[in-house]
């Protein structure tokens, strides 16, 4: 699990990231910093997540802007339980998760290096109760 402090850079350490996280709606949270893919990241709860890209100041932290700040659309807005995989995350630049509702929801995610990333574009499944 990632520490509760700091953003995961698994392309610049060109290692495997793994994190679990809940969310609430008062602060968006960094996952991964690029350049690095996102193999598989789920989302649990009754809430809905948005997930965007956003500028990476390379400090560390886990903190992200809104999306809104940003002016940036989200890459994908998840409810219940769903999958992402495959998703490219460049470098400068760290993907997010925000609540979108005052609804319960958490993310897991494994992400692996940039060097190892697929092309193209990511897949998104719901999965069934």
């Amino acid at each position: 699990m990632s520490p509760a402090h700091e953003t995961r850079h698994a392309g610049n350490a060109r290692l495997d990231a793994r994190g679990t996280t809940r969310l609430n709606a008062r602060r968006a949270k960094a996952l991964v910093s690029g350049p690095a893919v996102v193999q598989h990241l789920e989302t649990d709860g009754d809430g809905t997540v948005a997930l965007y890209l956003a500028d990476d100041a390379g400090i560390g932290d886990r903190a992200c802007p809104s999306a809104a700040t940003e002016n940036v659309a989200p890459l994908a807005i998840l409810g219940g339980r769903s999958r992402v995989t495959d998703v490219a995350v460049p470098e400068g630049k760290r993907i997010c998760a925000a609540a979108v509702d005052a609804q319960p929801a958490g993310v897991s995610w494994h992400a692996r290096a940039a060097s190892e990333a697929p092309s193209g574009s990511f897949d998104i499944a719901w999965l069934a109760h």
